[in-house]
């Protein structure tokens, strides 16, 4: 238990006696004015303003390392060198009866609480320092105190006594001896030794070092400090606003806060007297070498092991706790569902067939309208009764939210409420189930239903669940950092027999290898599209991905093994899966994608591209003046970001030429990542724009001053350069015009149509009227897709010189009242997406502008 020692600490409460009993204490830096509410924050502050090569630093005797900070050597010497774990000596400091009672205890001799009930009083005995024990052995050499005090290479310091502050630790016995010989004055906290408790030993390396990050708080506990007060201002409405939207969450996620449950191992001894007596805990073993859960394999076993509920009772439970409205599921389901798998379709019972055939019709769909997007199933090999359930469950409750049958909203959701619970019991009930790639499969299905499901409980669910699948994709090796050249060629080989079994035996064990690559691609695919919908960045980090991409369509849907060996022998070995560096490079390079990479590749590879220019875009948006002291990076990142954007281009003409409907949506979704990433590495006009929406959708912000500011900021960025302003909504109109001719139903392209729109809406109110027609006086409809040669002449002439434009219902787009037509033409554009109650969440917004006003919300003065 920790005091402050009134000799150490003289300077600071003579400087307390003089404050004012309103203001809080507060230690200040004589350099640079930071303030501070702990002495050895200021103290470790103070070293901040010493050369690198004059701090004082403590040398680890074993290995040589140094380190800044006494118990960061200790916890090294623990650790890393196993010092003193066996013998390190106990730190109690109350007396033997205060601590099995848990009283608090005064440290006199005796102490009160002893005295005042007449009873004996012993302390432990002050041993001499064990021959193991490190932080003993540190203090007897010297090495664990700092060689220097920081005040040496400050030079002289006026008024220390105002702005410091000492605390040490007084025990029974010999310490207050040691205290008193300290002169009293600032310099003496570094002499008054801190020793660590058990509790540091018992926890190990899981301690983070929490007080490091206390210095970046002031004295009332608000992040900026006195040096910031004027960035802090900045932000006002009154001032320059900031329109960057670095952290802009769609799905309006907030996050809950952690209930903390309390470990009663962790109070402080002492603090409730009335507290009745009870049995000590046993000692904690030592902890060892931790591993990520839950791929450490030689972990401890479970100390408590609980039965769970049968399957079948908890999807009951979940049902009845679902107290909305929904149509109810059919009899027999929960039956069904609750079994690993289904049994064969002859040997289903009569009184399940209803509930059977519902299942099959919403897989049909499934299978229609969305594995195409995300084809990770082999359909060759894929059979309902060799499928898990809960893997059924998921592609179910996607195919009945695209399903055109009556209530299949509501059934959707009974089947969303069935998937959760049944996710969770797998993962519980077995370990094993996060290395079972059919089960990542359904979290991965039921993730992407959730993010596009519109439900704030659904995806606060997602994003939960999201560290447990990409966490298992790592513990599997799907995900891991390349620490090793090795080529991303893979070996073409054929079947070294030409035996039926033998054959078909590899293309099953082949179709297993690739359907694991897949679903680990199809994650990352998620990971991306949460990235875009919340601005955070994602979980899955570049340099982990796979080295290769999916294999081609045609060998992904050969019917039979033979099919398999006659298409591979006469493709060649990109066909099997292109490297991503070769792809990259082609498209870094203007030349055209490699032969037989397959459409989901190439999409892929604009998704890796994005992913780089969104870690572009956000280094932009850190104010690195005033959070790091550095200069903007924003003129140093122009020509890689022109790079990527021209990669992007032309890994979309490498996809120009679909062949079939998967290529068709491959090429659709690559062309809205391309257009979208143009907008959004824009300077400044998309995010005046959604700075501008964000605040008039919001409540009471009708009247706010930062929407008059963003809203002469816009105009006058488009009057600044006029020709980047047409650029950026050509490639807004071509978002648009990509979903006029296929509209592909996926929740990330949701938000790319609608982010399309508003820039439009945008364009449509704030560009200049004087220059609407300074080019062309022939109209150029925007929203029409750009294939042939004429046709990109004229969208370039456009650009280059302005004239009028045709978009949707709205017959020149600088017109009055073409903001108007255009929120309309999204509305109902987005209406076709209404199974997504994400589209029906951005239908909303634009119904707000419209109850707002658009010329109100858009005023052009």
């Amino acid at each position: 238990m920790l005091s402050f020692n009134p000799t150490c600490t003289q300077a600071g409460l003579e400087h307390v006696e003089h404050a004012s009993a309103a203001q809080p204490k507060t230690l200040t830096c004589t350099y640079c004015s930071r303030r501070f509410t702990r002495p050895s924050h200021l103290n470790r502050h103070r070293q901040t303003h010493i050369a690198p090569n004059l701090r004082p630093t403590l040398p680890c005797q074993q290995c040589g390392r140094t380190f800044s900070r006494n118990d960061v050597l200790l916890r090294h010497l623990r650790v890393a060198h196993q010092m003193g774990l066996a013998t390190k000596h106990s730190a109690q400091r109350s007396c033997f009866r205060c601590v099995r009672k848990k009283l608090k205890c005064n440290r006199a001799r005796p102490c009160y609480s002893c005295s005042a009930a007449h009873a004996s009083c012993s302390y432990p005995s002050r041993r001499s320092t064990p021959e193991g024990d490190v932080e003993g052995t540190l203090e007897a050499s010297g090495t664990a105190k700092p060689a220097e005090r920081p005040e040496k290479y400050f030079g002289t310091m006026e008024d220390r006594s105002s702005t410091s502050e000492g605390s040490s630790v007084s025990a029974p016995g010999g310490g207050e001896d040691h205290l008193s010989n300290t002169p009293p004055g600032p310099t003496s906290m570094m002499a008054c030794p801190l020793p660590l408790t058990n509790t540091d030993e018992d926890l190990g390396p899981l301690l983070p070092d929490v007080n490091g990050y206390d210095s970046l708080l002031s004295e009332d506990g608000s992040f900026f400090a006195a040096d910031n007060a004027a960035f802090a201002s900045s932000l006002s409405p009154t001032s320059l606003v900031d329109f960057r939207v670095s952290t802009l969450d769609w799905l309006d996620f907030d996050m809950p806060d952690l209930a903390i449950t309390g470990d009663s191992s962790l109070i402080p001894v002492g603090e409730s007297p009335t507290q009745p007596s009870s049995t000590p805990l046993p000692a904690l073993e030592p902890q060892q070498v931790v591993q990520p859960w839950p791929f450490d394999q030689t972990r401890d076993p479970m100390q408590h092991r609980y039965l769970l509920p049968p399957l079948h009772h908890v999807l009951q439970g979940a049902l009845r706790s679902d107290t909305g409205a929904r149509t109810g599921l059919p009899d027999g389901l929960l039956q069904l569902l609750s079994e690993a798998r289904l049994p064969q379709g002859e040997l289903i019972d009569v009184n399940l067939s209803p509930a059977f055939n519902l299942l099959k019709r919403l897989l049909d769909v499934y299978f229609a309208k969305f594995h195409t997007i995300q084809p990770v199933t082999h359909v060759p090999t894929w059979t309902v009764a060799s499928c898990p359930t809960v893997l059924l469950a998921a592609m179910a409750c996607i195919g009945a939210m695209l399903s055109d049958e009556q209530h299949a909203a509501d059934l959707s959701w009974s089947l969303s409420e069935l998937c959760i619970p049944m996710i969770t019991w797998l993962g519980a009930s077995d370990s094993a189930n996060y290395r079972d790639i059919s089960y990542l499969n359904s979290l991965c299905l039921h993730q992407i239903y959730s993010l596009g499901s519109g439900s704030r409980q659904l995806y606060q669910n997602a994003d939960r669940s999201r560290g447990a699948l990409i966490g298992s994709l790592r513990g599997m090796g799907l995900l891991s950092s390349r620490l090793s050249i090795i080529s991303g060629v893979q070996k073409s080989d054929l079947p070294a027999s030409a035996e039926p079994s033998a054959i078909h035996q590899e293309w099953i064990a082949w179709a297993n290898r690739e359907r694991e690559r897949r679903t680990t691609w199809a994650s990352f695919e998620y990971d991306c599209s949460l990235c875009t919908l919340t601005s955070r960045r994602g979980a899955v980090d570049l340099s982990e991905l796979p080295r290769n991409l999916p294999c081609s369509e045609s060998l992904w849907e050969a019917p039979s093994g033979d099919a398999w060996v006659a298409l591979r022998s006469r493709l060649g070995p990109n066909a099997l899966g292109a490297p991503l560096s070769s792809v990259f490079a082609a498209a870094l390079a203007g030349k055209r994608a490699p032969q037989h990479v397959s459409s989901w590749g190439m999409r892929l590879c604009a998704q890796v591209i994005g992913r780089l220019l969104w870690d572009l875009k956000q280094l932009e948006l850190i104010p690195m003046s005033e959070s790091f002291g550095l200069s903007q990076l924003f003129a140093v990142q122009q020509q890689p970001k022109a790079s990527l954007l021209h990669a992007l281009d032309n890994l979309l003409q490498s996809m120009d030429q679909p062949t079939s409907t998967a290529d068709l949506i491959s090429y659709n979704i690559a062309s809205l990542i391309c257009h979208y990433s143009h907008l959004y590495t824009a300077q400044d006009a998309m995010d005046i724009t959604l700075f501008i929406v964000r605040n008039v959708v919001s409540e009471d912000s009708s009247h706010d001053r930062s929407v008059e500011t963003a809203q002469r900021q816009l105009q006058s960025t488009f009057a600044r350069d006029p020709r980047e302003a047409r650029e950026l909504v050509w490639h807004a109109a071509q978002i648009v015009a990509v979903a006029n001719e296929y509209l592909v139903s996926a929740p990330c392209e949701i938000l790319r149509l609608f982010m399309g729109y508003i820039f439009m809406i945008a364009f449509a109110k704030y560009f200049p009227r004087n220059l609407k027609h300074a080019g062309r006086q022939s109209p150029l409809r925007l929203d029409l897709p750009v294939h042939q040669a004429s046709q990109k002449r004229a969208a370039a002439e456009w650009i280059e010189h302005g004239g009028p434009a045709i978009i949707g219902s709205a017959v020149d787009i600088c017109s009055d009242g073409s903001a108007l037509a255009i929120s309309q033409d999204a509305q109902s554009m987005l209406q076709r997406l209404r199974c997504w109650g994400l589209a029906e969440k951005f239908i909303r917004i634009l119904q707000r502008f419209e109850s707002v006003d658009l010329s109100v919300a858009f005023r052009t003065d």
